[in-house]
């Protein structure tokens, strides 16, 4: 066990093949009970100091610069200035052969040329500044060795070489020397709350609080470890094995970018990777050998039965979680992942086109007998927020899997990453030939919000062949609009996409995507199997060559119906890791209901579970009780009946403090249930006059073609009680009204409404209409009124009456309460919840307990005359 606290380290702990769980049995690394154990790559920053009206500052023992920063549990970022480029500056030379990394001749930009008056001044450390600039996909850092001024422009010299390999990648994805470029890393540029910089001539670290925050009781962190653990065998016959951390906080970790002969930045042309070699602007023809994948807080390869559970990994300087070559039968469960530079979990590696193709005519990272592909491995159920967070990582995912044999990325949430939320695949249409990816399995996720800074991809992206691999029944919500040259999808089939199936997928999208589901027939995509899509918007190109693509069905106001519903409500982390999910994220309402749907009145609405009690009522509601428009349950129950009367709905959680919260979500009711009173069906009428009966939209038949004093009666209903008759109407619009009258159509008029359009024959709403009090049974005839032609038509018709008082007990509506109710109630403690609610709650607490059934047992023993809810 490892007891709480902070175990701070500046390197990382390494576990290879001697560390093993041996003949069966594993090691584990678990956190003491109810205790958060912290490896903590950092150092503590104390003796703050106001420096200026803005500025804090504060001493550090640091020779290199300072590129994170964390403040009171949240990142601070290095001060900062946007700024148009003029265009390159001299000229930086590459023969091939001069050095092991210089593997193509070329010539690039020494140095950018800027405005001098449109940055501040930048008074020392020119070594520390970085340039980011951002492309459609991608994002590049490169560093600065010098700055001058020539005439009126400010240069900056870059750190070579690597300022000259940022600008190889090929697709326009690589460093420009022109547009737009954010410059960091001087104290000039320290102009916002969360901005800091780290003077390392001076040993000064300098911040510029937010809001709330004092600085002298401030717990501010200056990461120094790249890696926190290691876990690496050293091959695929010596790995390894059967190790396990669970609940244990991984946190604060830095990364100075790639190094290259003493120059730093990172590049690539997309994903999760950085370049280590100048080359051709085309990497398919260099295998992807000159890019590696980045450090990560945990690292793992060469390694079987892996177990990250019930972990945090968070504020980290790049990936969260690696496993990048033979990492098999290991699982990533139940993790809460956030505040991640740049990806958040790495399953593989781009250079595993091939297994064991290392040779001396190559630069192939791993060697035969070491390399291998990430197999059998399971990602499932963590939570991953605030992911790609960093400005020169944007183009990575939350989840990126490469190269990867048999994975299942399953029943994760995702939410806010600047790029896609998971990408699988690699190679394009390049390697028709690699059989290394496939049989992958993407299902059952939540990804929110993705997109939020880079463009050109959707929630799930693919790329490559991948034989056998599904993507089925995950939830996509809040894909932003595309635009010219920043184009947006729902999903994302990328060029050489073939032998996938997506089925059952929700994409809750803005109306101004580019696409959809981006598989169109382009870059050598075949054999994909889409089918039953429910989206918001229908925005699809021409099918790939050997392809099954159904229509999305456009749902525009994605108000889902139950079956869709109900794959919302499945995705994501779920069961004992709903709790993952933080209330400061997500409501517990929105817990409990995270999209919105249409069902009928008085059914059973599926939920998730939650602390307190969960309310079905009217939107703007703020104090509840149960009734025809408002239904209750546990919190605990996973389902809730829902009111009688149509109309849209919010749910709401109430806390055991009385806490409201309630969903962005509605709530839409129609049709018929169990509540309110039994239904009738129009077409069951006892007499008639001029009516017809047609096929109904919502089942059976109904009473139809209807014109001025055509009537239906029915014989002998008991009207004792009733205030009310609704009706389900179908109106095309036109103007009419409905007589209730009884003994005959021309007797005694007890009541009238006019009807309202309902937009169409077939589309139905209810329609109440008020009788006056009126006992005893009577024949009873419903008379149609208006002007020429049809009317309306009408579905069935029910009593409504005043609400029952609640018997405490009286479980099955009997009026009685006995051994019966006691049965029922029996279920109703093991289901967290029943349909009459209020009487099963017999001591009012908002829960179905074993005190509600020994309150029950002890009112049927005559111990007791009440119960405390009836009090």
């Amino acid at each position: 066990y490892l007891r709480g606290g902070d175990y701070r380290i500046t390197e990382p702990v390494v576990f290879d093949a001697r560390d093993s769980g041996k003949n069966g049995f594993c090691i584990n690394y678990r956190a003491y009970k109810d205790e958060v154990p912290v490896i903590n790559g950092a150092q503590q920053v104390t003796g703050w100091t106001k420096f200026n009206d803005q500025l804090w500052a504060a001493p550090l023992d640091r020779d290199i610069k300072l590129r994170n920063l964390y403040v009171n549990d949240s990142r601070a970022h290095m001060g900062s200035v946007s700024v148009q480029a003029k265009g390159g500056y001299g000229d930086y030379y590459v023969t091939a052969g001069q050095a092991d990394w210089a593997w193509d001749s070329g010539r690039k930009s020494d140095g950018i040329a800027y405005d001098v008056n449109s940055i501040p001044r930048i008074p020392s450390n020119f070594d520390d500044l970085e340039i980011v600039n951002g492309t459609t996909w991608n994002e590049n850092i490169v560093c600065s060795r010098d700055v001058k001024v020539d005439g009126g422009s400010l240069i900056i010299l870059l750190q070579q070489p690597y300022g000259a390999i940022a600008q190889t990648p090929g697709w326009g994805a690589g460093f420009s020397a022109g547009g737009w470029h954010t410059i960091y890393n001087s104290l000039s540029f320290v102009d916002e709350p969360g901005e800091f910089y780290f003077d390392k001539t001076d040993k000064v670290l300098y911040y510029y609080p937010r809001q709330g925050e004092d600085m002298t009781k401030a717990d501010v962190e200056a990461p120094v470890a790249d890696q926190l653990i290691v876990i690496e065998g050293k091959s695929r016959s010596e790995r390894a094995e059967n190790i396990t951390f669970s609940g244990i906080t991984f946190a604060n970790t830095d990364y100075q970018l790639t190094e290259v002969d003493g120059s730093h930045g990172k590049t690539t042309c997309q994903a999760a990777q950085t370049y280590t070699a100048f080359a051709d602007s085309n990497w398919h023809s260099k295998n992807y050998e000159m890019v590696d994948t980045l450090p990560a807080a945990i690292h793992i390869t060469n390694s079987d039965n892996i177990s990250l559970t019930g972990n945090v990994i968070k504020h980290t300087g790049a990936d969260g979680i690696s496993m990048t070559n033979d990492v098999v039968n290991s699982q990533v469960t139940g993790n809460f992942i956030t505040d991640i530079t740049s990806s958040g979990i790495t399953l593989g590696h781009p250079q595993h086109i091939y297994i064991d193709d290392a040779s001396p005519d190559n630069r192939e990272k791993f060697p035969k007998g070491v390399e291998g592909v990430c197999k059998n491995d399971l990602i499932s159920q963590n939570m991953l927020y605030d992911i790609s967070v960093v400005h020169g990582f944007g183009g990575c995912a939350a989840i990126t899997a490469y190269f990867v044999d048999s994975a299942k990325i399953i029943s994760n949430t995702i939410e806010k990453t600047a790029y896609n939320g998971i990408h699988l695949g690699w190679g394009w249409c390049n390697f028709k030939d690699s059989t290394t990816c496939r049989d992958n399995m993407i299902c059952k996720n939540r990804v929110i919000n993705s997109l939020n800074r880079l463009h050109d991809s959707g929630g799930i992206y693919t790329i490559g062949q991948m034989q056998g691999t599904s993507i089925n029944e995950n939830y996509i919500q809040g894909i932003p609009a595309g635009g010219p040259g920043a184009p947006t999808y729902g999903l994302h089939n990328d060029e050489g996409t073939a032998w996938i199936e997506e089925l059952d997928n929700i994409l809750e999208i803005s109306p101004d995507v580019t696409y959809t589901i981006n598989c169109e027939e382009y870059g050598d995509k075949h054999h994909l199997t889409i089918k039953r899509t429910y989206a918001t918007v229908k925005k699809m190109g021409k099918n790939p060559p050997d392809s099954d693509i159904d229509d999305p069905i456009v749902v525009s106001d994605n108000v889902w119906d139950l079956p869709q519903y109900q794959i919302c409500l499945d995705s994501g982390v779920s069961g004992e890791y709903s709790g993952l999910v933080p209330l400061w994220l997500k409501s517990a309402a929105d817990q409990v209901f995270p999209a919105s749907c249409m069902t009928s009145c008085g059914s059973t609405l599926p939920i998730r579970t939650a602390s307190g009690t969960v309310w079905i009522a009217p939107d703007g509601t703020d104090t509840f009780k149960t009734g025809r428009t408002m239904t209750k349950a546990s919190g605990s129950a996973g389902k809730i009946r829902t009111p009688a009367e149509e109309g849209e709905y919010r749910i709401y959680v109430v806390d055991g403090s009385g806490n409201v919260s309630r969903s962005s979500h509605i709530l839409r009711l129609s049709g018929t249930g169990d509540s309110g009173g039994a239904v009738t069906e129009a077409e069951k009428y006892d007499v008639q006059s001029g009516i017809e009966t047609e096929n109904c939209s919502e089942g059976g038949s109904d009473v139809a073609y209807i014109e001025d004093g055509d009537y239906i009666g029915f014989k002998n209903v008991d009207l004792t009680g009733a205030e009310s008759i609704d009706f389900r109407i179908g109106s095309n619009g036109a103007a009419a009204s409905l007589e209730v009258r009884i003994g005959a159509p021309d007797g005694k008029l007890i009541g009238s409404m006019d009807v309202k359009s309902t937009g169409g024959w077939q589309k139905w709403a209810v329609q109440n209409c008020a009788i006056e009090n009126t006992t005893g049974a009577h024949d009873v005839y419903f008379v149609f009124r208006g002007g020429e032609g049809y009317l309306y038509n009408v579905n069935w018709w029910r009593l409504c009456g005043q609400e029952a008082p609640v018997i405490c007990g009286d479980l099955n509506g009997d009026g009685t309460v006995d051994t019966f109710d006691l049965v029922l109630l029996r279920q109703a403690v093991t289901d967290g919840g029943c349909d009459r609610f209020d009487e099963a709650d017999l001591d009012a607490d908002g829960e179905l307990t074993e005190t509600d059934l020994t309150l029950h047992s002890e009112f049927l023993m005559g111990k007791i005359r009440s119960f405390p809810a009836g009090e």
